[in-house]
């Protein structure tokens, strides 16, 4: 799942040119169907002139970019229906407040969490009148209002996650106790057993389970090529002007790698 705030502000890639083609400024939702249906590229102060990338034309929604097949999907809000429509409608869900279908009233949505693959919005997270914290799944939504959010039941409190305090490493005198008439008994040091390090190498093998919409960026490289040699995850060099092959693709296991073949793509 992705927050509202890790959305906004990532750069738009198209994968056919290789380049950087705007920055996601914001988005539009579907009240009815509770999804992210936009991504606003350009937010002049006339909304109308605006231009959007439908959630169904996305190739992927990453850690550091959306990507894009190419920079025709791009379009403009004036000849578009639909997001003129959902525009109209105004339904931004953060900063409603929440109400449940009993009427007790819950609370204020401060954030929303969507989910990559489908573009459903999959929590909301909003605090109640004493500062603390809930969530609200998608499926217990009964209406996506311009003042309201409707629920069903009981919303769940967000439990925070218990941090332990971090190990101090530096050595603490005890103070002296006093001389005692009994023998006294050495002190035998404990030996100290040795952290355990985590090289780069061991880092960099760690194989990420790439969602829908990278797995599809990746199916996307087979027979492109890169304008300059790149290092694989595997340790295998990638030349220049080289297709890239179904064999190619499995040596491609981390998202950074993933980002920096998608940079690097020929311009057809």
């Amino acid at each position: 799942m992705k927050a509202s705030v890790e959305i906004k502000g990532l750069r738009i890639i198209s994968i056919s040119e290789g380049t950087q083609v705007g920055t996601v400024k914001d988005f539009i939702l579907n009240p009815q169907k509770g999804s992210l249906d936009f991504f606003v590229v350009d937010q002049p102060s006339d909304y109308f002139g605006a231009k959007v990338i439908a959630y169904a034309d996305i190739v992927g929604l990453g850690e550091f970019a959306l990507t894009i097949p190419n920079p025709g999907v791009i379009q403009s809000v004036a000849g578009n229906n639909e997001a003129q429509e959902l525009i109209k409608q105004g339904v931004e869900v953060i900063g409603t407040k929440v109400l449940t279908k009993k009427g007790a009233l819950s609370g204020e949505v401060k954030e929303i969490l969507i989910d990559e693959e489908t573009g459903k919005i999959a929590q909301c997270l909003f605090t109640d009148n004493q500062g603390e914290e809930h969530q609200v799944a998608g499926e217990q939504i009964i209406t996506y209002g311009k003042e309201l959010l409707i629920i069903e039941g009981n919303p769940g409190e967000i439990k925070a996650e218990a941090v332990s305090e971090p190990v101090n490493t530096v050595n603490v005198v005890n103070p002296v106790s006093p001389v005692s008439a009994g023998p006294v008994e050495e002190q035998v040091p404990q030996a100290v057993p040795a952290p355990v390090e985590v090289t780069v190498t061991e880092q960099q093998n760690e194989v990420t389970e790439f969602n829908l919409f990278e797995q599809r960026q990746l199916q996307y490289f087979v027979g492109k090529a890169v304008v300059q040699d790149i290092v694989l995850d595997n340790g295998e060099l990638l030349r220049a002007g080289e297709p890239m092959t179904e064999e190619t693709i499995r040596q491609i296991t981390t998202r950074n790698k993933l980002m920096e073949i998608t940079s690097l793509l020929h311009k057809n």
